[in-house]
């Protein structure tokens, strides 16, 4: 792993003040700036208590972790286009389960995380020589830093013991280059709990955009509590269940559900927006951080041309497909996968993303059907001329389906191919665009928020507690004040759970997490919580008993560089 040195140079110095964009966290010193001469006002100190923030937007929302937690579950995937994207296989092997160790989406889920540990624990070694009182910081303040640092921390920690389990306990009572070996995962979880239990008093209440306070800091010991379980065999629902009525009943802090607004938590940051659901989201501007590099996954090479803004993307990600190549909706034995399906027809979310007004209004998580050119002239809507492909479909209208096949050979040869992770055209697949990448001009260009943590979950979390237990009629309610934002009031006593018990079933369940949490770093997490992570979906067989698939081997670049780790997955 990389280590954080306690030497600060001009270049880090401003992207820690204006949150700029994490790639790589080599440090060079272009100027002699140390400890001693950096840290001179108030203003320094939380120039360098953002910066770790700002890995943790990129370790969360840009790449590996993102990857493993969705890539390896039953909504999205990224197809073989052609001649593109094939990559030496690893999104076949990752959408297969048949990833190796030494991966580098298996060792990016394990270096993301301890960069940001280590740039936390570089920070508060400085902080212990620092005089804080002569830079007219109180002691409230100051315990307020070192609090929400350690939440954060805390806040990566949980990759670690969710995706490995035994992983070493790195502080700043450590050397920077020390080699320490694993802690057991109970002993993990009991660091993560003590730091969150201990720093939750000493937080600020108010709800701060981008800063762990009370509500976020406790929403992450109800996660811990949630899936206890899995990680470490011991039920602590009943903890998860005094936090999540807690935090609903606002002793840490006001939030609420908007519930006639089902785009209200990902349109925040949008024209100065501020979603009272969400306790935590990294915040965005242009120019300065912004949320393009998750987006470019997902688009189309000529997706600016329909959103109205400069930029194409990558054409990997979509959601796997619902449709076979006859154009039927799947069946499989497990009931997973088929994401797009999953929303009924009237669910406001389903609908196909449009861009509405020239002050940030739209419509639709998806981007489906036949894509048509932004109308720059209205500042919003579309002409009629439809976007062009330019590989299968060169000089044809791009339409995307929700189908992967190789249509643009005969429908003979597709059959022939087969629907697989290899057989992918450039319109494959359902883009995903539920935090709206929308057009150039007036701070509507990657601009919104990524909303980490929001009151939905805690709902959701509480409801599966009282489901488990026993009372479907609790958690039925609990879902409902949630959901009733999705549906057009004339269609909700279909959906109602309250109003249709039998509709809420352990599949349901699944799905219904699913549908609310698509695409916001969880799929893998929750299957693995419900036992079918293992379980077939499109293109996917079950996975055999030689090795555990719902841990992550101990990646071999860690292994090679630390004597002291050992291989703890089994099979591997």
């Amino acid at each position: 792993m990389k280590h954080i040195k306690s030497i600060y140079t001009a270049g880090v110095m401003i992207a820690a003040a204006t949150f700029t964009s994490c790639t790589d966290l080599t440090e060079k010193p272009y100027s002699i700036l140390t400890n001693d001469n950096y840290f001179t006002d108030k203003a320094s100190v939380e120039a360098t208590v953002l910066r770790p923030y700002e890995h943790a937007q990129w370790c969360g929302w840009d790449g590996d972790r993102w990857q493993l937690q969705e890539l390896t579950a039953d909504h999205f995937v990224w197809t073989q286009k052609g001649r593109h994207s094939y990559d030496d296989g690893k999104w076949v092997r990752l959408h297969e389960h048949k990833w190796n160790y030494d991966m580098d989406q298996i060792n990016g889920g394990w270096v993301g995380p301890y960069q940001g540990i280590q740039q936390i624990n570089s920070l508060f070694r400085d902080f212990k020589n620092l005089d804080f009182q002569a830079m007219k910081i109180t002691d409230a303040e100051k315990s307020n830093y070192m609090g929400e640092l350690r939440a954060l921390r805390a806040w990566f920690y949980i990759f670690l013991i969710d995706f490995y389990r035994n992983v070493p306990i790195f502080t700043e009572n450590n050397a920077p280059d020390e080699l320490i070996a694993q802690s057991t995962p109970e002993e993990v979880f009991a660091f993560i709990e003590k730091e969150l239990k201990e720093v939750l008093p000493t937080l600020k209440q108010e709800h701060i955009i981008g800063r762990f306070t009370q509500a976020p800091t406790a929403a992450l010991l109800a996660r811990i509590y949630f899936n206890s379980k899995v990680w470490i065999n011991i039920d602590r629902s009943a903890d998860c269940k005094t936090m999540c009525e807690d935090i609903i009943a606002g002793k840490y802090g006001q939030y609420s559900i908007n519930q006639q607004d089902y785009k209200d938590p990902f349109r925040s940051g949008i024209k100065g927006y501020k979603s009272p659901e969400n306790l935590f989201e990294f915040p965005h501007k242009r120019n300065v951080y912004q949320f393009g590099g998750f987006h470019d996954s997902f688009l189309h090479y000529t997706s600016g041309q329909a959103l109205g803004n400069p930029d194409g993307g990558n054409n990997g990600i979509h959601l796997q497909p619902s449709r076979g190549l006859d154009n039927n909706i799947y069946t499989f034995p497990s009931k997973l996968g088929t994401p797009y399906e999953k929303y009924a027809d009237c669910d406001y979310r389903k609908q196909p993303f449009k861009i509405t007004s020239a002050t940030g209004g739209y419509e639709g998580f998806f981007m489906i059907g036949k894509q048509f050119k932004f109308d720059y002239s209205k500042g919003y809507g579309y002409t009629d001329e439809p976007v062009k492909g330019t590989e299968e479909y060169k000089g044809e209208p791009l339409i995307y389906v929700d189908q992967v096949g190789r249509f643009s050979e005969g429908i003979d040869v597709a059959k022939e191919k087969g629907s697989r992770v290899t057989t992918g055209e450039e319109n494959s697949g359902v883009r995903f665009n539920k935090f709206p990448y929308l057009q150039e001009g007036d701070g509507l260009y990657m601009c919104q928020s990524a909303p980490e943590i929001r009151l939905a979950e805690i709902y959701y979390m509480l409801a599966e507690i009282h489901y488990r237990a026993g009372d479907k009629t609790k958690a039925a309610e609990l879902l409902d004040y949630v959901r009733i934002r999705n549906y057009p009031a004339d269609q909700w006593n279909k959906y109602s759970y309250a109003q249709n018990p039998a509709l809420l079933t352990d599949q349901e369940f699944i799905d219904e997490w699913g549908r609310e949490f698509i695409g916001e770093r969880r799929r893998r997490m929750d299957l693995v919580r419900w036992g079918r992570f293992g379980d077939t979906w499109w293109d996917k067989s079950a996975d055999p008993n030689d090795k555990e698939y719902s841990i992550f081997p101990i990646p071999k670049r860690q292994l090679d560089a630390n004597p002291l780790l050992k291989q703890t997955t089994k099979g591997w």
